[in-house]
């Protein structure tokens, strides 16, 4: 099977935020910062009104509607840096070749991706995961890293979904080759 397809900067774009939406780590982090930037505000706000001998029912409420604020802003914040960072990122980078015209190939032992001044293949077994998200499938390597296969690749939802299942099955069936050759290595090994 061989797709061809454009990644632009909104499809790092778009993986960044889904990466920040579905990750454990990012999600528990953006609200520690919420959580702790609402108290500070809260806390301070208010400390600092006792000593200066203003304090009131008003500035109380003042600041407990700023404490919301940062409370629920904070993540939109986040999000926004991110898709900032993510095209401050593409537009410096030294290898311009991430954006552009690519050819992903299913070959008979791995992935194969082309593109501009890039030639890489990646065996099945390397795949940690295939994932679909709404406008994407991505094909992690790794718990960060992955390949952008954009929905314009496919003609359809239906090629989008034989994709998938084609690429799911052949992963899952490398993984258990490679398992039994490093159980019949042990065995080997143990003799």
């Amino acid at each position: 099977m061989e797709l061809h397809y454009e990644i632009t900067e909104q499809d790092f774009v778009d993986y960044n935020l889904y990466f920040i939406a579905h990750d454990a780590m990012t999600q528990k982090t953006i609200r520690r910062m919420s959580t702790l930037t609402a108290v500070l505000v809260l806390v301070g706000g208010t400390a600092l009104m006792y000593l200066l001998d203003t304090l009131s029912p008003v500035s109380v409420g003042m600041y407990v509607v700023l404490a919301a604020v940062c409370f629920f802003g904070c993540p939109a914040w986040f999000t926004h840096k991110a898709r900032k960072n993510v095209h401050r990122t593409i537009e410096r980078a030294s290898n311009r070749h991430i954006c552009g015209p690519k050819t992903l190939r299913l070959t008979d032992t791995g992935v194969q991706l082309v593109g501009e001044s890039e030639d890489s293949s990646y065996p099945y077994a390397a795949f940690q995961r295939v994932i679909t998200a709404e406008k994407q499938v991505y094909l992690y390597l790794d718990d960060l890293s992955a390949l952008i296969v954009p929905r314009c690749a496919f003609p359809d939802e239906e090629a989008r979904r034989t994709f998938v299942r084609m690429l799911e099955g052949r992963i899952t069936e490398a993984k258990m080759k490679k398992s039994r050759d490093e159980a019949a290595k042990e065995d080997e090994t143990a003799r």
